[in-house]
Order: C-alpha cells, then structure tokens, then sequence
C-alpha cells in the first residue's frame, strides 16, 4: 500500500505562482479590457482557480497512462526538482513541449472561463430583474446555458486577445520564478 504524501513546498510554490498569475493576469485585464481594479483582479483569480484545478486533476488523470519510467521523472521534477541526468536532453525537449501544448490548453480553459463566468454574471443580474419582472418560468440550468452561448456569440475580439496577452504575461513570470527557484538550488 502506498502512503501518502503531502508535498508542502509543492503547494507553497503553487500558491506562489498563483498569486504572481493573478497579480499579472489583472493588469492586463484593467488596461485591456477596461475594467475595474477588483473586477479585474477578481476574473483573473477566478479563471486561474479554474485553470489549476482542471490542470491538477488532467495531471493525475493522465500519469496512469504514461509509462512508469516517464511517470517517475515527471513526479520526481514536480515534487522533488530532480532531473534524471542520463536523460537530461529527452526530458528537455519533453518539457518544452509539454510546455507549449500547457500555455494553449491553459489559454483554452482561461478563454472559455471568462466566457462561463461573464455568463454566470450576466444571468445573475437578469436573474434579478426577472424576479422582479415574474416572465414565463425556465429552467436555471438552461437560462444559465442560454447565456454562455450569447456570450460566446457577443464575445469581444479584444477579449481573446487580452486572455492570450494576460497568459503570455503570467507565463513569463512564472518561468523566470522557475528559472530562479532551479539556479539557486544548483548553488
């Protein structure tokens, strides 16, 4: 039986790079999308939230796939920041692209999150006008579905653009933090 583990630095260091996502993530949204401090910050918790979530559970839904060799290096570099050095090129080339294919899932989630969530918020104020209004009775889930689609539709093109822009951001600064974290534990 296998025990278990809690890797505390592992969800320090995530954590970390939370906060900085955030932090980048919402200056984009208040330049470019022109949004409000709070606002801004708040869409840009949220959607990373999500993104790490569905991130974490992908991971572990895919490790029982992989071979075991593979599946040891990637637990080892996650929890450990140990690479293998006799497969240090193959890990490399690996990690770049998986990397790569993360930043545009990563973009997906974030881009279709914003989406759910302008819609959840929509229907949340015409919620409150519908009651005062008492129209014919729907459903919540399929108001709820009405709305994500009209978003969808409505979406501002300006609106990718600031989730790609605030994705690129965060991205960068969490790989200069990783390009930190491993210089400074190899002194």
């Amino acid at each position: 039986m296998k025990e278990a583990v809690l890797p505390l630095e592992t969800i320090v260091f995530q954590t970390l790079l939370l906060l900085v996502a955030i932090a980048l993530e919402a200056r984009v949204f208040y330049h470019r999308l022109n949004l409000g401090r709070q606002i801004s910050i708040k869409y840009a918790a949220s959607i990373n939230l999500l993104a790490a979530i569905i991130s974490w559970l992908l991971f572990f839904l895919v490790q029982n796939w992989i071979p075991q060799e593979l599946e040891t290096e990637i637990i080892n570099f996650i929890f450990f920041d140990r690479i293998a050095a006799s497969q240090t090129q193959q890990i490399t080339m690996l990690t770049v692209s998986i990397g790569v294919a993360i930043f545009f899932i990563t973009f997906f989630i974030k881009l279709k999150g914003l989406d759910f969530l302008q819609a959840l918020l929509k229907e949340m104020s015409t919620t409150e006008e519908a009651d005062e209004e008492e129209e014919a009775p729907t459903t919540q889930l399929q108001a709820l579905a009405n709305r994500f689609n009209q978003v969808a539709v409505e979406r501002n093109p300006n609106q990718a653009t600031a989730v790609l822009l605030a994705n690129a951001h965060s991205y960068s600064g969490i790989v200069l933090i990783l390009f930190m974290r491993f210089f400074f534990n190899n002194l």
